[in-house]
């Protein structure tokens, strides 16, 4: 039972690392080869975020693009602050490949990872909330309409390649 527990572990994290190694080739992972900095890829209006290309479209005033700047600007990282998941997954990965690894530690990083990640997220979506309430109640209907007849394959290629 001990081996076959290791082994899927192993499967799951290698796999994790396959996807992670693919990403970061591709350019989507953080610091890829698309320039995008600390804030990585991922959806919305968060630091490091294509949201600016999200709001394309909705005629925002001059007073609605500062605060949305001031918003972004205060919730961005400084340039050297890499994401904890980044920290995370670079330990993940040595365990993995190491010598000898140890499950019990691959399972421990496996957990900080996904709380790392799942704080990320939360920020995000705080950042979004806060972009949210500068829009009219008109421009948030229209953010809903071009989100709800974009094809599922472009939306992703919007979240995730495209910069402020």
């Amino acid at each position: 039972m001990k081996r076959f527990t290791m082994t899927v572990v192993m499967t799951g994290v290698l796999a994790l690392a396959a996807f992670s190694l693919s990403n970061a080739q591709q350019g989507n992972g953080p610091g890829g080869s698309r320039g995008r900095g600390p804030g990585g890829p991922g959806p919305g209006f968060g630091p490091g975020r294509g949201g600016a290309m999200m709001l394309r479209g909705v005629d925002l005033t001059d007073e609605q693009k500062a605060a949305i700047k001031a918003i972004r600007d205060a919730e961005r990282p400084a340039p050297d602050d890499r994401p904890a998941d980044v920290n995370i997954r670079r330990a993940l990965e040595a365990e993995v490949f190491a010598d000898a690894p140890d499950a019990q530690k691959i399972a421990a990083l496996q957990q900080q990872l996904v709380q790392a990640q799942s704080e990320r997220l939360a920020h995000e979506i705080a950042v979004q909330q806060k972009v949210a309430q500068v829009l009219t109640a008109e421009q948030r209907a229209k953010m809903r309409e071009r989100l709800a007849h974009a094809p599922a394959e472009r939306r992703g290629r919007a979240e995730h390649h495209e910069h402020p």
